[in-house]
């Protein structure tokens, strides 16, 4: 996934209404970008099976997608908070790296660091 896509899906999950979904216009407005481009970015997306497009042609999230965006935000919250906290980075700068360092790491890494995290965060002990 690179970052872009991952913002999209962000903006997607933000936007979207349950099955209700949301307008290639409404993801365009809240990004800044194009609909045109919005519309590549969803192409993409649904390709991957993260996302979907009802009846009305509104993208919805898939409970593929929501997990995957769920895995990758665990990550970009842990090391946000550590950029934060521990470098002294300011809060939209390390959002930003956060979520690219995210995009960089394996599946393979990003799945057993995901799983580690979800641990910690819910209290378990290894």
């Amino acid at each position: 996934m690179t970052v872009a896509e991952l913002r999209y899906l962000i903006a997607i999950d933000a936007l979207c209404e349950g099955e209700n979904g949301v307008k290639l216009t409404e993801i365009a407005a809240k990004m800044g970008v194009t609909k045109v481009s919005v519309y590549r970015a969803v192409e993409r997306l649904e390709k991957n099976g993260y996302v979907r497009r009802n009846e009305k042609n509104k993208v919805i999230m898939t409970e593929s997608g929501t997990l995957f965006l769920e895995e990758y935000m665990v990550i970009v919250r842990f090391i946000r908070a550590h950029l934060e906290q521990n470098c002294g980075t300011p809060a939209e700068t390390a959002y930003q790296d956060a979520l690219g360092v995210a995009c960089a790491l394996s599946d393979i890494s990003r799945g057993s660091i995901a799983a580690c995290m979800k641990k910690i965060e819910s209290g378990e002990k290894s």
